[in-house]
C-alpha cells in the first residue's frame, strides 16, 4: 500500500490486488455480522422506504425491530465492543438506551461500511480515491474491522499488541496479527492525511 495523500481535494492511496481483496472481505464480513446481529431486523439504514406516504409504516417497523435488537446488550464480545453498554450498572437505563439507539447505530455502521466498500470496488489500476465526505465512514469502518480482529487476537492491552510481534510465523494467528498491524498503518495514514 502506498500511504494516503491529498490530491485535488480528495484522499488517494494505492492498494495492490491482495490488499484490496483482504479489505473487501473484512468489510463484507463486518456488514454480515452487523446485519446478522438480529435476524429479520431491518432498520432504516438497511432497507429504507423512499415513499413519504409510508412514513408511518417505516416508524412502526423501526419501533418493532428496536425492541428485538435489545435483548442482551452484549450478546457476543464483538457486538459488545461495537455497541458498548453505557449503563452497565443500570439495566433499565441500558435497555432504554439500546431500544432507542442500537438499530440506528447499527444502520450507521452498515452504511459507513457500504460507503467504504463502494470506494474499494471503484479502484482503478490500484488507485483508491476517497471523497473527503467519505473519510469519516472509512475511519469508522477501519476501526470497527480492526476492533473485530483485536477480539479474535484477544488484544486487550498494549502488551498484548507487543506480544503479537513475537508470534511464530507458523502460528495461524500470525497472518491475522499481520493484517491487524497493517490496518493500524492504514488508519494512521488516513488520520495523518486528514490533519
Amino acid at each position: 500500500m502506498q500511504a494516503f495523500r491529498r490530491i485535488s481535494g480528495k484522499l488517494v492511496c494505492d492498494f495492490d490486488d491482495t490488499e484490496r481483496h483482504v479489505l473487501c472481505g473484512l468489510v463484507i464480513s463486518l456488514i454480515e455480522v452487523l446485519l446478522d446481529a438480529v435476524p429479520g431486523c431491518t432498520g432504516p439504514g438497511t432497507d429504507r422506504i423512499t415513499d413519504t406516504d409510508d412514513l408511518f409504516a417505516q416508524l412502526e417497523r423501526e419501533l418493532i425491530t428496536s425492541d428485538a435488537f435489545c435483548g442482551d446488550p452484549n450478546p457476543d464480545p464483538l457486538l459488545g465492543r461495537l455497541f458498548p453498554d453505557p449503563y452497565p450498572d443500570d439495566p433499565a437505563a441500558s435497555a432504554d438506551f439500546q431500544r432507542y439507539t442500537k438499530v440506528a447505530q447499527r444502520d450507521q455502521k452498515v452504511n459507513d461500511a457500504r460507503i467504504m466498500l463502494a470506494d474499494l470496488h471503484a479502484i482503478t489500476d490500484g488507485r483508491c480515491v476517497v471523497e473527503m465526505d467519505n473519510a469519516d465512514a472509512w475511519l469508522k469502518t477501519l476501526s470497527a474491522v480492526r476492533l473485530a480482529l483485536s477480539i479474535r487476537l484477544e488484544v486487550r492491552t498494549a502488551e498484548d499488541i507487543d506480544a503479537l510481534a513475537e508470534l511464530d510465523a507458523n502460528d495461524p494467528m500470525s497472518a491475522v496479527a499481520a493484517i491487524f498491524d497493517w490496518l493500524g498503518f492504514v488508519v494512521e495514514s488516513l488520520v495523518v492525511t486528514l490533519e
